[in-house]
């Protein structure tokens, strides 16, 4: 039996919903761009949810991008080349994700590079100490780290 159609949301009803969604974590304004054009309700009143939002706090690209930053870092292990990218494809400007960027400690930042080459390093089957090197930087590269850190990292860690 197919299910019945649902009913239709008021705009309350979605500012609701879309106030649920920026509490449950951090979001950018175009993640809730995007996620208002799911509704079906009229654009005028998608334009004054998101205003709404933005103005009471719900969104902020500032707060939104020093979360993702120290999350992607963190947790995921992510290098600031693929954070840098990941937030360009949001729509953020430069300045906050440079300026989020700079604030990441460096030496956190290359501690946790060397914890992924040497957790990496004993799955990594290689002739010689050069190709598992190799294969080493293009993981960490492929990974979002800086080419120069990731070979200065290299040169200066024993693998056997």
């Amino acid at each position: 039996m197919p299910k019945a159609p649902a009913k239709p949301l008021t705009p309350d009803q979605v500012l609701d919903k879309m106030a649920k969604y920026c509490a449950y974590q951090e979001r950018c304004v175009k993640d809730v761009k995007d996620k208002l054009k799911t509704f079906d309700i009229p654009e005028k009143a998608k334009e004054e949810i998101l205003e709404y939002l933005i103005d009471n706090r719900f969104v902020d690209n500032e707060r939104f991008v020093r979360s993702f930053v120290r999350g992607k870092v963190n947790q995921s292990g992510w290098g600031l080349n693929k954070i840098r990218f990941h937030l360009m494809q949001k729509g953020i400007a430069k300045e906050l994700i440079d300026e989020a960027l700079r604030q990441t400690d460096e030496e956190v930042y290359r501690q946790k590079l060397i914890a992924i080459l040497k957790t990496k390093a004993k799955t990594v089957k290689a002739a010689s100490d050069y190709e598992k090197k190799r294969k080493l930087a293009a993981y960490a590269m492929q990974k979002g780290f800086e080419g120069s850190l990731v070979w200065d990292v290299l040169n200066g860690i024993c693998f056997a």
